[in-house]
């Protein structure tokens, strides 16, 4: 009797569902949110995440982890190393659009997207945004004074993108 084999490839992509912006300015992070709240409607505020989930409850998590993107890699001595990478958010309910604005360099001084280090900050929004929309938000930021580049970033072409995964 002949024996059939079969190969299942379980090729997983990770979840790109989001658009990326690349943003270069001297500004620090909480300037830079202050100006794009007034030149875009948006309204960022800092950390990953509410301390309160959906029905008003106290969310069981460390402060950090709702402040931070926080990632943790293995060095090549075997240690363990955590980054704090700051970040700020705005979620609209009503259109579930979710926007993050994440700094480009860790509080330890690690680069969160090594190949893209000369972007100081990615705006990263989450669910589907029609190109007009984006188009329009990158001109707003752009009229920034202190903003020197505005680029869309396709992630798929980025080598460190689960890093953006949160």
């Amino acid at each position: 009797m002949n024996k059939i084999t079969f190969k299942i490839d379980f090729d997983f992509d990770l979840e790109l569902d989001f658009t990326l912006i690349g943003i270069s300015t001297s500004l620090r992070d909480y300037r830079l949110c202050h100006f794009i709240n007034k030149r875009t409607g948006l309204n960022l505020v800092f950390g990953k995440e509410s301390p309160l989930d959906h029905n008003g409850n106290v969310k069981n998590k460390n402060q950090d982890e709702l402040d931070y993107h926080i990632l943790r890699e293995r060095g090549k001595n075997k240690k363990e190393a955590t980054y704090h990478y700051q970040i700020y958010r705005y979620c609209n309910d009503i259109f579930e659009y979710e926007y993050y604005l994440v700094n480009n360099k860790s509080i330890e001084n690690a680069v969160l997207i090594p190949e893209a280090s000369n972007f100081d900050y990615f705006l990263l929004i989450k669910h589907y945004i029609d190109k007009e929309d984006i188009s329009l938000l990158m001109e707003q930021i752009k009229s920034i004074p202190e903003i020197i580049l505005v680029k869309e970033i396709d992630p798929i072409t980025l080598k460190s993108k689960e890093n953006l995964i949160f």
